[in-house]
């Protein structure tokens, strides 16, 4: 009889709607191993965002595993962050930057449930971001990949409303469209209470770890264990048109966009940035509002379970 108890919070959209499925195969693993899962399917965010806390109140159940992408991942951090609960990781998204940079393989269901089994946590940062909510009401976000504003929510704004193509594939597609109704937007960026920018900017992101949108390197030095966020700001250079950008576009999968003179690069505990007029602000993948923007760092807030060569 299993004597550990996991809860697997599942995302029933994730992985073209094979997430419920997804989580039924880590559950006959698990038992493979001796350990009881607890499959929670939520009937919407804050039923999934309930199920999540309970589990994480929980005193029998071990650990909160999350079957999904960034932003389902991001959900069951939300309710473990400050607890003793650790978060483990099954990738089914369309990006799964964190289990990327985590080692968790992404192709491999076996292993990842392995790597939860064995039980290594390790301790991670997160990101805060303080803005102006979809209401216009003041409103917070955790994350903890990248927050984008600018180009990059615009970006995501379009993927996020497209049915086709699917994947990687579909943020090309939009960053694509979005380059030809491009419009720089003044953009003020502080960090730790300096002035690093102030003139037209075309995307602002705010990385907790180096990459976002399935490995593209948009913050290529950060580190969610150093207690600071990095900052990728690409401006409006004289001269720079939308071709320049387009052949921009392709150098962040290598992180090599940072060495182009229009881009700039800062670090620190606390960013602010606001726009005229007021730009969007995406975190994890998914629009959360508007600027003016406080992005802080959370450090060691959450232990997620990983490999122990991580």
């Amino acid at each position: 009889m299993p004597t550990r108890t996991i809860a697997v919070l599942a995302n029933p959209m994730a992985r073209k709607g094979t997430g419920r499925q997804i989580a039924g195969e880590v559950d006959q693993l698990l038992r493979g191993h001796g350990v009881a899962a607890r499959i929670l399917v939520g009937a919407d965010l804050a039923d999934a965002e309930r199920l999540a806390a309970q589990a994480v109140a929980d005193d029998t159940v071990e650990a909160l595993v999350a079957v999904g992408g960034d932003g389902s991942i991001r959900l069951a951090l939300e309710a473990a962050a400050g607890s003793s609960t650790p978060v483990g990781i099954i990738p089914a998204g369309t990006a799964n930057d964190l289990a990327r940079t985590l080692g968790v393989p992404l192709r491999d269901l076996p292993a990842a449930v392995g790597i939860i089994v064995d039980g290594h946590t390790a301790p991670i940062d997160l990101g805060r971001a303080r803005l102006a909510g979809a209401d216009g009401d003041p409103a917070e976000a955790l994350f903890v990949t990248v927050a984008a504003t600018g180009f990059d929510a615009d970006v995501t704004d379009r993927a996020n409303h497209m049915r086709w193509p699917r994947g990687k594939a579909r943020y090309l597609v939009a960053a694509v469209a979005e380059v030809a109704r491009l419009a720089p937007r003044r953009f003020t960026v502080r960090v730790d209470g300096d002035t690093v920018v102030d003139g037209d900017v075309i995307f602002t992101a705010i990385g907790n770890t180096r990459s976002y949108g399935g490995g593209m390197l948009i913050t290529p030095d950060a580190d969610l264990h150093d207690g600071l966020l990095d900052a990728t700001i690409a401006t409006k250079v004289p001269g720079v048109g939308r071709m320049t950008l387009l052949r921009l576009l392709p150098t962040v999968f290598s992180g090599k966009h940072v060495e182009q003179e229009m881009v700039r690069t800062a670090r620190g505990s606390r960013i602010e940035v606001d726009s005229t007029p007021p730009a969007l602000v995406s975190v994890d993948g998914d629009i959360v509002g508007r600027l003016p923007a406080t992005f802080e760092t959370i450090p060691d807030a959450v232990r997620v379970l990983v490999p122990r060569t991580a």
